[in-house]
């Protein structure tokens, strides 16, 4: 298996989930239009979790690069307990932080690049009157005219 080399530029999303050890931060970074890296931060400083969970996202950023299909992962890492769970709201609960990270990866880790733009979006365009496919399709377009500056200054 080859691993791919990541590219100077990535496009990604940034989620926040809260866990027993505090708000963790969840950056998820697409290459070739599949998931490619994830980075997760604890809102606390050091200390042994944030070891943790460096090293963690840093196997799973190799094992994506590797070509190790996202459901695996997803499928490891749900529901692994720890003794400082955040089980309210019951919805939303989070058992740790391993957990909180394959949560991620269930709801978003399967967005193809367009589904991310998409997303992104949504969640911080101003209304402009124009519908979802329209934007869509801007986006797509903005998208493809950047991977053509990129081809032509071989960034």
């Amino acid at each position: 298996m080859e691993k791919a080399v990541r590219p100077k530029v990535l496009g990604g999303i940034n989620v926040k989930s809260v866990t027993g050890c505090g708000n963790m931060y969840i950056q998820l970074g697409w290459c070739k239009g599949r998931l490619f890296e994830i980075f997760a931060t604890l809102g606390k400083a050091g200390g042994c979790a944030t070891c943790f969970n460096e090293s963690l996202t840093r196997s799973i950023t190799t094992g994506l690069r590797c070509g190790v299909d996202v459901s695996e992962y997803i499928r490891q890492l749900r529901g692994v307990r720890c003794p400082t769970p955040m089980p309210f709201p019951k919805e939303d609960s989070v058992m740790s932080c391993p957990d909180a990270i394959g949560r991620v990866l269930e709801v978003y880790g399967s967005l193809t690049a367009e589904g991310m733009i998409k997303l992104v979006l949504e969640l911080e365009a101003p209304q402009n009157g124009q519908s979802d496919e329209e934007e869509m399709r801007e986006a797509v377009k903005r998208m493809e005219e950047l991977k053509k500056v990129r081809e032509e200054s071989n960034l």
